[in-house]
């Protein structure tokens, strides 16, 4: 179901991003509106899927030393059941924070988190090149994160 959104589901989305916790009556008050017309507003919008979920961003570095990582991997796609493989694999792994498939010069960029090098060359080498469909990867890490994903689309 496609929903129209105008200009004050454009600042509920964006203030919502920015924080979550917000009560409706902080809410409201942020984006200009009554607190029932901002209710009904916000539940329209998680009815409609255009709010998917709630969810709490964590600071890696607060839960001790870690490394961020990227991951370009190439694949063999030849074999269908080998790149099933390959994706069913990636969800399923806690330290891969995210996986898209791209267009250009690598098929696949993962974003992963590990606490360390040993951890780093344990996804790299024993988990990721071992699966056949995977014919070749790059890895590079984080030295400093500029923004960070916290807030998901660029509203205005």
């Amino acid at each position: 179901m496609t929903i129209t959104l105008d200009a004050g589901d454009m600042q509920i989305l964006k203030e919502l991003q920015r924080n979550a916790r917000l009560s409706n009556l902080e809410l409201a008050a942020r984006v200009g509106m009554s607190p029932s017309t901002c209710l009904r507003r916000t539940r329209a919008l998680e009815e409609a899927g255009v709010i998917s979920g709630y969810v709490a961003v964590v600071d890696p570095a607060a839960l001790g030393p870690s490394i961020s990582l990227y991951i370009m991997v190439d694949l063999d796609q030849r074999i269908e059941t080998d790149a099933k493989m390959f994706f069913d694999r990636v969800a399923r792994d806690d330290r891969i924070i995210e996986c898209v498939a791209l267009t250009g010069e690598h098929d696949i960029l993962i974003r992963a988190e590990v606490r360390d090098m040993a951890a780093m060359a344990q996804l790299t080498m024993d988990t990721l090149l071992k699966l056949p469909s995977v014919r070749s990867l790059t890895s590079s890490i984080v030295m400093r994160p500029i923004k960070r994903p916290a807030q998901r689309i660029g509203i205005g």
